[in-house]
């Protein structure tokens, strides 16, 4: 049937109040999504931080710790929302290894561990009042600045480690370089071994850190050859975690360690791995 001019406007006339009502339907309901979508996104960043007040510091001088296991990938985002932090222990990082004694107000540090089957996970939080960048001056000064340091003994064999692979000494930047001494005997980059994320908040801060281990015969002259161990239950890793404070004076004024001794004058762990503590991954 063919309709007339008028009875075309008619229709005209009366769809046009219904489309513009489901436009602003719409249009609401978008900006309910945009909303929730902020809700969402803020919640995410308080969550980051109910991590920081939860349960007690277990202070270990022996350096000795234990990792469980994780059936999930831990994200790496610096929130420390992963529910295996939930079920890990807090540990301290508060012996003086190097300078004078520490305020509170200064810095505190405390730590988390957690493993799967590619990776050895640590959540460290650390209230600094001055977060120094750890390479302003440039590779050569990588440990006068702020940094997380994580010493690793894959098999626990101990032994020298200065310029080999026997251990690693990763200082962790607050750019995020991970960086160690090679057989060359000059610092590298090995940032391929770590992801890392960090979360401010005031003066705390959530560094999240992912490790693939390496042993020993880990070539930085030919890195294709190297291939990262696979982590099991009941394996037992030389390990100890520590955090050097700059507070802008071009220099590390304090170094702050996991256990009560590292060696001579508490600055033996960049060179002999015999001074680790120890991990015990567990499931």
């Amino acid at each position: 049937m063919k309709l007339s001019v008028d009875t075309k406007n008619r229709m005209e006339f009366i769809n046009l109040p219904l489309f513009r009502l489901v436009v602003l339907a719409l249009l609401i309901t978008s900006c309910k999504n945009n909303q929730n979508e902020q809700e969402l996104e803020s919640g995410i960043v308080d969550n980051c931080w109910d991590i920081a007040d939860s349960s007690s510091t277990d202070n270990r001088e022996n350096g000795d710790f234990t990792a469980p296991f994780t059936s999930i990938p831990v994200q790496i985002d610096g929130c420390g929302k992963d529910q295996i932090w939930e079920a890990s222990s807090w540990y301290g990082m508060n012996y003086l290894w190097m300078g004078e004694k520490v305020n509170t107000t200064d810095y505190q540090g405390k730590f988390k561990l957690a493993w799967d089957e590619n990776y050895l996970y640590l959540l460290v939080m650390v209230e600094d009042d001055t977060l120094h960048p750890t390479l302003q001056d440039g590779i050569e000064n990588y440990w006068k600045g702020d940094y997380v340091e994580v010493f690793i003994d894959e098999d626990k064999s101990g032994g020298d480690h200065k310029f080999n692979h026997q251990a690693f000494a990763y200082h962790i930047s607050t750019e995020g370089h991970a960086i160690d001494q090679s057989t060359q005997q000059k610092p590298i980059f090995l940032d391929d071994h770590i992801n890392v994320s960090r979360a401010q908040k005031g003066n705390t801060y959530l560094w999240e850190i992912a490790i693939q281990l390496y042993d020993k015969d880990f070539d930085d002259q030919d890195l294709s050859n190297n291939e990262p161990i696979k982590l099991t239950a009941q394996k037992e890793i030389g390990f100890s975690i520590a955090y050097g404070d700059n507070d802008g004076n071009n220099l590390r004024e304090n170094f702050m360690g996991s256990k009560k001794n590292h060696g001579t004058n508490n600055d033996d762990g960049y060179i002999n791995s015999d001074v680790f503590g120890s991990l015990l991954l567990i499931k």
